[in-house]
């Protein structure tokens, strides 16, 4: 009885320890996240809003702040972004990108960035950063929530 009770939990360890993935180091976290981050910006660029969306999750707590406006849900951010991205010439560059491991399934990323606009009138350049929030789940890294803001620009510029 012993030696069947020890067999059992011998093929319950292994079918479980083949179940889940393993979990991934702070390094290789960091390297899906920057990918995913550099890719999220070069659709953004392009302009490919499918793209972008493709990486932004679908689940209920999605959200996207620019400048103070908030926006919620997938759907939302989807239209927001439809109607910004590409529209004059809108470029974003990064700078540095720092991902904080959140765990192995989460991850906060802060970056700044330069965002060109380019119109018939000419090109206008502004600094500001971007912070993601980001989920791992069995669909790969998706973005759960977006915040942009640019710097005031310096009296006398």
């Amino acid at each position: 009885m012993q030696r069947m009770s020890v067999s059992i939990t011998a093929l319950l360890f292994l079918a479980c320890g083949s179940c889940s993935a393993p979990a991934s180091s702070p390094e290789a976290v960091r390297t899906e996240v920057q990918q995913i981050v550099r890719a999220y910006v070069d659709a953004m660029n392009k302009p490919d809003v499918t793209a972008m969306m493709e990486m932004i999750s679908r689940g209920p707590g999605g959200s996207s702040i620019n400048d103070g406006s908030i926006t919620r849900g997938w759907e939302a951010i989807r239209t927001a972004n439809d109607a910004v991205v590409g529209v004059s010439g809108y470029k974003m560059a990064l700078g540095s990108i720092d991902v904080l491991p959140l765990g192995a399934a989460n991850a906060l990323v802060t970056v700044p960035v330069t965002i060109t606009v380019t119109t018939d009138q000419g090109s206008s350049e502004e600094s500001g950063a971007m912070t993601l929030v980001l989920e791992k789940s069995a669909k790969g890294w998706k973005i759960i929530h977006e915040h942009y803001s640019s710097q005031p620009e310096e009296e006398g510029e």
